[in-house]
C-alpha cells in the first residue's frame, strides 16, 4: 500500500478520532464518513480493520495505541540488530513508524525495551530533530509514573545503518480506562489513580515540559497498579523560546499533532501552548474516568467531532448527564447500583473540579497541576475544594464580558467613591497622634512577623517541597522581630518570640533529623543567638513555662548539631534538656503536651547515651521510660498524632541502641522495636498523608531495620525493607532534590543496600551501590558533607567496596595484574574507612563501636597486604 505524504496528512486525524471511539460510536461515525469523505472512507476502513486484527493478537498490548501506519510490511525483521538492540517482535505501528519489542544485545545489561523506530521515509532533518527532542525530554524526566528512557541514538549496524531509535521502558499493562473498567474501581480509587497521573505531569511541568497529547491511550497501568505515562514525542519545552528560534517545519508539526478529543481550545486555535493545555486534557480524562462519558456531545452520540465543536460547545455539568446518558453499567463498573447514585457522587465537588480544569480560557483553569491535585485531595479528605470557592469570580467574569458598558460605568463610580474614602482615611491618619501611630505600627509588624514564624510556618512545615519557602519566610520575619526587639529592650515576650525565630531558622539550616539546607555554621550561630536571649530572660523568670519549653527544644537541637559535628558535649546538652523537661511537668500550669515532650526528650537522651557514651544499661532504662510515657498518653488519647509520631521515634531509637551495642542475641528485640516504629509511622501516613515528616521517619526506619535484619542474617526481609526505603527516599527527592536532609538519607539507603548485596555475594552490585553513595556525597557542599551522619555511611560504603574487591581478587581465573589492582583499591578504601572510625574514637563519640570497627578494618588491611605479597605486588 503506497500512500503519499499528502494523502497521509488527510487520513491521520481521521484515524486518530476513530481509534478513540467504541465499536458502536465508530460504526455510526464511519457511515457519516462515507458521505463526507467518500474518497478516503475505504482506505480508513481498511486501516482500522488492520489495527483491530493487530489488537486482537495483542501486538499492541504493552505500548500506547498507535494509528495504523502507511506501510503494511515492516522494513525490519525479528533478530535484526538496531544499534545495541536485537529486535524480537512488532508491538505496534503508527504515523511516525514502528515500535518493536527488543532485547539489549551489547553485553552490558540484559533487559527488554520498547524500541521506537521512525519510518525510513520520515528521516528528514525535521523528523530527526523531533526524535532528538523526545530523547532530550525523556532523559530529564525521572519519575516512577513516567516510562523510563534507557537509550537513544542512530544505528551503525549493517542493515539498519542510519536508523534513529529510542529505547523505552517496556510496560506490561492496560490503558487507564481499561484498567478501571476491568477492576470495577469505585470513584475514590479512580481519583487516587488519577493523582498518580497528576504527579507525573507535575514532574514534567516542574522540568518545563508540556506533554500536549495526554489521553487514556498514553496512560498505562502496570501489573502493580502503578501509572506509567507514555509518549512525550510531541511534548514541547516551555522554555524553548519563541517560534522564531525553532525550525519552521518542526514548529508547525509539533503545534498541530494532537488528539482532538483531548485537545485544549488553544491547540486548535493556534494559541499559546502552556501547562494549562495539559490541565485541560487532564480535565477531559477525569471526566471520562468518573462518568464513563466524553464531555462532548458529538462523541457521546457517535458523530464526527470537529474543531468547531471543541471551540464552540459549552461543557455540560458532568453530574447532569445521569438523566441523559449515564447507564446502570457505568454505575456497576464503579460499584454503585444506579446511574442516579453515580450522579450524586459526582455532583458538587467533582463537577466543579472538572469544569474548572476544562474552562476555555487557560487563565481560568487551575494555575498548576499541583493545585489540581490539591483540590482532588481536598475532595477525598472531605474538605472544601477551591474550585467551588472560586465560582463567583468566574461567573462575575462571564457577567462582565456580557455587559461591558454597564460594568465599566459602575466601576468608574466605585473607583471615584473608593478614592474619596482613601483620601478621608488618609486625613484621619494624619490627625492621629505620632505616639499612637508608632505603637500601632509596632504591634502590627510584630503580629505579622509572628504570624509568619509561628502560624504560616507551622502550616507548611511538613509539606513536601516547602524547605526553601520556609527559609525565606522565617528569615524575613526574623529581620522584623530583631528590629522590634532593638526598639523595645524590656519586653520578655517579644524576646522569646525572637529566640523562637532564631531556633526555627537554625533547624532549617542544619537540623540533621529533618529537612535542611546544609548550612551548619550558620545554624550554630542562630542557636547561640537564641541561647543568649533565653539566658537573659530566663534569669529573670526561672519558672516561666514558655521560656523553659523553648530552652528544652533549643537544647535538643544543639545536641543534634553537636552530635553531627562529632562533639561529645552533645551528651551534657541532652542531659540539660531532660532536666528542663522534668522541671516543666512539675510546675503548675503544665499541660499534656509537656508530658509528651518529656517522653520525646528521654528518647533523645537514651539515644545519645548509646551513641556518645556507649552506656547501654542506663540507655535501656531511659528508653523504656520514654516509651511508657508515650504509650500511656496514646491510650488516653488515641488521636494524639504528635504522641504517636514521638512514640515511633522512641521505638526506633531504642532499637538502634540495641544494635549499636553489638550483641547478636539482642537483635530480635531490636527488630521487634523497629517493626513497631514502622507500623506506627505507616498508620500516621494513612491518617496524615500530607505530612512529609512521617515519610522521612519511614525512610530511616526501613533502612535501619534492613541493617539489623542483615546483621541477624535474614537477607530476604532485609532486601524487602531496603527496597521500601529506596522508594520512599526517591519520593522525597522528587519533591525536593536540593534537600540535604533527604540526600543524607539517600546515602544511608545506598550504603545499607551495598551491605546486603555483598552478603548475597553480588559483589559487583555491592560496589556499584557503594560508589553511588560516594558520588551522592561528593555532590554535597563541603559544609553539608562534613557531618558525621553522612560520613559514617560513606565509611560503611568504602568498607564494602573493599570487602567486595577482596572477594573478586580471589578469582584465580583473573590476570594477576587485575587481582592486584582489586586488592590495592580495597586497601585504599579500608584505610579511608578506618581513618573515620579512628576519628570517632579520638572524639569519644560512639567510641566502643568505633574501636571494634577499627580493629576489624585493620585485620582486613593486613589480609590485603598478605594477599598482595603472595601475588608478588609491592
Amino acid at each position: 500500500m503506497n500512500i503519499s505524504p499528502e494523502l497521509w496528512r488527510q487520513i491521520d486525524p481521521l484515524l486518530t478520532d476513530a481509534l478513540d471511539m467504541d465499536d458502536v460510536a465508530r460504526a455510526a461515525w464511519l457511515q457519516n464518513l462515507d458521505q463526507t469523505h467518500p474518497q478516503l472512507s475505504p482506505l480508513v476502513r481498511k486501516m482500522l480493520a488492520a489495527h483491530d486484527r493487530a489488537e486482537r493478537s495483542q501486538e499492541l498490548e504493552t505500548v500506547p495505541r498507535l494509528a495504523s501506519s502507511p506501510p503494511t510490511s515492516s522494513a525490519f525483521t525479528a533478530g535484526q540488530r538496531v544499534g545495541p538492540f536485537s529486535l524480537v517482535r512488532v508491538l505496534g505501528r503508527g504515523g511516525m513508524g514502528e515500535v518493536w519489542l527488543a532485547n539489549q544485545a551489547d553485553g552490558r545489561i540484559e533487559r527488554e525495551v520498547a524500541l521506537k523506530l521512525p519510518t525510513v521515509y520520515l528521516h528528514s532533518d525535521v523528523w530527526r530533530e523531533r526524535l532528538r527532542r523526545e530523547r532530550d525530554i525523556l532523559a530529564k524526566l525521572t519519575h516512577p509514573n513516567i516510562a523510563k528512557l534507557f537509550d537513544a541514538g542512530v544505528s551503525d549496524e549493517e542493515g539498519s545503518r542510519g536508523q534513529p531509535y529510542l529505547a523505552l521502558e517496556c510496560i506490561e499493562g492496560d490503558s487507564l480506562i481499561e484498567f478501571a473498567k476491568k477492576g470495577k474501581l469505585p470513584i475514590t480509587e479512580r481519583l487516587k489513580l488519577f493523582q498518580q497521573i497528576l504527579a507525573a505531569v507535575a514532574h514534567a511541568h516542574h522540568h518545563l515540559v508540556v506533554h500536549r497529547d495526554l489521553k487514556p491511550a498514553n496512560i498505562l497501568i502496570d501489573q502493580s497498579g502503578q501509572v506509567k505515562l507514555l509518549d512525550f514525542g510531541i511534548a514541547k519545552l516551555i522554555d524553548d523560546g519563541d517560534e522564531e528560534n525553532a525550525a519552521a517545519d518542526l514548529t508547525q508539526m509539533g503545534g498541530r499533532i494532537m488528539t482532538l478529543r483531548y485537545a485544549a481550545p488553544e491547540q486548535v486555535a493556534d494559541g499559546v501552548i502552556s501547562t494549562g493545555t495539559d490541565v485541560y486534557a487532564l480535565g477531559v480524562i477525569l471526566h471520562e474516568l468518573v462518568t464513563g462519558l466524553s464531555p462532548y456531545r458529538a462523541v457521546r452520540e457517535g458523530r464526527a467531532f470537529k474543531e468547531a465543536a471543541l471551540l464552540g460547545e459549552e461543557i455540560a455539568v458532568p453530574s447532569s448527564l445521569a438523566s441523559l446518558a449515564m447507564t446502570s453499567d457505568a454505575a456497576i463498573e464503579r460499584k454503585l447500583t444506579t446511574a442516579k447514585l453515580l450522579s450524586r457522587q459526582i455532583a458538587g465537588d467533582l463537577d466543579a473540579i472538572i469544569l474548572k480544569a476544562m474552562r476555555k480560557n487557560p487563565a481560568d483553569r487551575y494555575a498548576s497541576v499541583d493545585q489540581f491535585d490539591a483540590d482532588i485531595q481536598r475532595h477525598l479528605d472531605h474538605r472544601p475544594v477551591k474550585a467551588r470557592e472560586g465560582n463567583w469570580r468566574y461567573l462575575a467574569g462571564r457577567f462582565a464580558a456580557r455587559y461591558k458598558l454597564p460594568v465599566a460605568a459602575a466601576a468608574a463610580v466605585l473607583l471615584t467613591t473608593a478614592i474619596g474614602v482613601v483620601m478621608v482615611e488618609r486625613e484621619r491618619r494624619v490627625a492621629v497622634a505620632e505616639k499612637a501611630r508608632a505603637e500601632k505600627h509596632f504591634a502590627s509588624v510584630r503580629k505579622l512577623a509572628n504570624s509568619f514564624v509561628f502560624d504560616v510556618h507551622s502550616e507548611i512545615e511538613n509539606l513536601a517541597g516547602s524547605l526553601k519557602a520556609r527559609q525565606v519566610l522565617v528569615s524575613t520575619a526574623l529581620k522584623y522581630l530583631d528590629s522590634l526587639a532593638g526598639e523595645s529592650r524590656d519586653d520578655p515576650a517579644l524576646a522569646l518570640e525572637v529566640a523562637g525565630a532564631y531556633r526555627k531558622l537554625a533547624e532549617i539550616k542544619g537540623d540533621v533529623y529533618s529537612s535542611y539546607v546544609g548550612e551548619t555554621a550558620s545554624a550554630k550561630q542562630s542557636v547561640e543567638r537564641a541561647r543568649a536571649i533565653l539566658e537573659s530572660i530566663g534569669a529573670r523568670q526561672p519558672d516561666s513555662i514558655p521560656i523553659l519549653r523553648e530552652q528544652r527544644v533549643l537544647g535538643l537541637l544543639n545536641a543534634r548539631l553537636l552530635t553531627d559535628a562529632g562533639d561529645s558535649a552533645a551528651l551534657a546538652e541532652t542531659e540539660k534538656a531532660v532536666a528542663i523537661a522534668e522541671k516543666i511537668v512539675r510546675l503548675p500550669g503544665a499541660e499534656v503536651a509537656d508530658r509528651r515532650n518529656l517522653g520525646a526528650t528521654l528518647a533523645a537522651y537514651g539515644w545519645t547515651l548509646d551513641v556518645v557514651k556507649s552506656d547501654a544499661s542506663t540507655a535501656v532504662a531511659v528508653h523504656q521510660r520514654a516509651i511508657e510515657i508515650l504509650e500511656t498518653l496514646i491510650r488516653d488519647n488515641p488521636g494524639d498524632m504528635l504522641s504517636r509520631a514521638n512514640l515511633a521515634g522512641a521505638y526506633a531509637r531504642a532499637s538502634i541502641g540495641i544494635e549499636i551495642n553489638g550483641k547478636k542475641d539482642d537483635l530480635p528485640r531490636a527488630i521487634a522495636l523497629m517493626e513497631k516504629s514502622i507500623a506506627t509511622s505507616e498508620a500516621l501516613m494513612r491518617d496524615d498523608a500530607t505530612n512529609s515528616s512521617h515519610l522521612q521517619a519511614l525512610v530511616k526506619a526501613y533502612s535501619n531495620l534492613a541493617s539489623t535484619l542483615h546483621e541477624f542474617g535474614n537477607l530476604d526481609a532485609a532486601g524487602n525493607n531496603i527496597a521500601k526505603a529506596r522508594e520512599a527516599v526517591k519520593r522525597l527527592l522528587v519533591g525536593e532534590p536540593g534537600n540535604v536532609g533527604y540526600t543524607v538519607m539517600q546515602i544511608r539507603v545506598l550504603a545499607v543496600s551495598s551491605q546486603i548485596e555483598y552478603t548475597r555475594h553480588r559483589f559487583e552490585q555491592a560496589i556499584d551501590l557503594a560508589r553511588d553513595a560516594i558520588a551522592v556525597h561528593a555532590h554535597l557542599s563541603a559544609e553539608a558533607g562534613d557531618g558525621m551522619h553522612a560520613r559514617a555511611n560513606i565509611a560503611v560504603a568504602r568498607s564494602y567496596i573493599g570487602l567486595a574487591r577482596v572477594e573478586l581478587a580471589k578469582n584465580t581465573a583473573l590476570a594477576v595484574s587485575r587481582r592486584l589492582a582489586y586488592l590495592k583499591e580495597a586497601r585504599e578504601q579500608f584505610v579511608l574507612a578506618r581513618a573515620f572510625r579512628q576519628e570517632l574514637v579520638d572524639r569519644k563519640v560512639d567510641a566502643q563501636s568505633a574501636l571494634r570497627l577499627v580493629g576489624e578494618i585493620s585485620t582486613e588491611i593486613r589480609n590485603c597486604d598478605a594477599m598482595i605479597a603472595r601475588l608478588g605486588g609491592a
